[in-house]
């Protein structure tokens, strides 16, 4: 939802996006509840560690590794990593705003 549209004369000078439209340079100007956005990147923060656990532990089977088909022990690795890699923007998200 747009909520204002002002014409200036200069940017500020800032990191939000731009981008040339013709003759206009636009700037989107998003502002955001912090506390929330915190809040919900903790809240999938814990998510995401808890499936990373339970990944772990089927990984760290050694029933399971032995007795599932080769394809399902890698899915389950392939999830892990794919896990691990949310996990680390998701904490790079975190810190980006003060958390």
């Amino acid at each position: 939802r747009l909520s204002e549209v002002r014409a200036v004369a200069a940017l500020p000078s800032s990191q939000a996006p731009t981008v040339v439209a013709g003759p206009f340079r636009l700037m989107l100007d998003i502002k955001i509840d912090v506390e929330a956005e915190r809040a919900r990147i903790a809240k999938e923060i814990a998510r995401i560690e808890g499936e990373v656990t339970k990944a772990e532990a089927k990984l760290g089977n050694q029933s399971f590794v032995a007795r599932a088909p080769a394809a399902v022990v890698a899915q389950e690795k392939e999830r892990l990593e794919n896990f691990a890699a949310t996990l680390g923007k998701l904490q790079d998200q975190l810190k980006g705003l003060g958390g």
